[in-house]
């Protein structure tokens, strides 16, 4: 059988419009991640400042639920709270930002390093932005919540073409009148769907 559209296969509609609803779904999410990456990639050419760290938390949040066995089960993460004071200038500046664009989302088990390599007391180089010198990041570059949603995006988009591709050429449409009588043909005739 020849690659491409299968002889006398219809296209599956119901699986088409699934696979271009994923597609818009994923292009919304990989748009999102995609900006975020490309703004945090920006601070990387930001000015650098020495700044000393006045305030660092590491907050351990918990929640309890139930599973199917009625057994309690306790779900934590981390995030990490930071104050650092810097000096552009003749002007002092306290800031807490850790990664820029991470849209409020922090990587866990980062947080709990970060905690480790900047203690209270500690000097640090924090990247800063020239036309704000009151915005400024500890880590800079693209946050981790940044790039996995453009990773998330991009897998979607691919998955979402690929079944698209494989409605289009009929596959899926096996509750279709006539499908079994099909399939029982191509099977007689020696075809492989």
């Amino acid at each position: 059988m020849a690659r491409g559209r299968r002889k006398n296969a219809t296209p599956n509609r119901g699986g088409m419009a699934f696979g271009r609803n994923l597609m818009v779904l994923a292009a919304v999410i990989l748009a999102v991640g995609a900006y975020g990456a490309v703004r945090g990639a920006l601070t990387l050419k930001w000015p650098r400042a020495n700044a000393t760290i006045t305030s660092a938390e590491l907050l351990r949040q918990t929640t309890t639920s139930r599973g199917l066995d009625s057994r309690s089960i306790e779900e934590g993460w981390n995030s990490f709270h930071v104050l650092y004071q810097y000096r552009v200038g003749d002007r002092d500046y306290v800031a807490g930002g850790v990664e820029p664009y991470d849209f409020g989302m922090q990587n866990s088990a980062g947080a709990a390093k970060m905690r480790e390599r900047h203690p209270i007391g500690s000097e640090a180089k924090v990247a800063y932005d020239p036309g704000n010198p009151a915005v400024a990041y500890l880590e800079p570059g693209p946050s981790s919540f940044a790039l996995a949603l453009s990773g998330i995006g991009a897998f979607m988009l691919l998955a979402g073409w690929w079944v698209r591709t494989k409605a289009a050429q009929g596959i899926g449409a096996m509750n279709e009148e006539g499908a079994a009588e099909r399939i029982a043909k191509s099977q007689r005739e020696g075809d492989t769907l």
